[in-house]
């Protein structure tokens, strides 16, 4: 009896030694959770955002394209005005859900080199899309000539 007396005795010592330190263990378990969890939740947001703005970028990239397109179409094409100034650059983007919160704006300059005899066209296509508090904008340049036409009369 006295054997089981004093073994009580020294667990019971041992136990209170270590009274309190689960509660220190799970605090500390409970604070490196939520620093992952906190982390975790910062890495989620993150790629959600540039995923938007990735998105929007490539929106804003084909809405350039689309509007550069146009002007040389206008300026080249079949019915080609062959002059910057008659091109009207007022394009209304196409009412479909790619270009839902885009605008569009186009600048056109030529002009002749007459040692080359071309005529040089200089097109910038700039279109912004917006969503929210993203904002993206994207332009693209192209050049293209032809030839100038003699004024030459027969």
């Amino acid at each position: 009896m006295f054997l089981n007396q004093t073994r009580n005795n020294s667990m019971n010592k041992s136990l209170k030694k270590q009274q309190g330190s689960m509660l220190v263990v799970a605090l500390f378990v409970i604070i490196v959770l939520g620093f992952l969890a906190y982390a975790m939740i910062q890495i989620t947001d993150n790629s959600n955002r540039a995923t938007v703005f990735e998105v929007y970028g490539t929106r804003a990239l084909n809405a350039a394209n689309s509007g550069a397109e146009r002007a040389l179409n206008d300026l080249l094409g079949p019915n080609g005005l062959e002059d910057c100034p008659l091109v009207p650059f007022d394009y209304e983007l196409p009412n479909i859900t790619a270009f839902n919160g885009c605008e569009l704006g186009i600048k056109c300059v030529d002009f002749d080199v007459t040692e080359t005899g071309f005529r040089h066209f200089r097109i910038e296509s700039t279109a912004s899309c917006t969503a929210g508090d993203f904002d993206t904008q994207r332009s693209v340049f192209v050049e293209a000539q032809i030839t100038i036409p003699s004024s030459s009369s027969p």
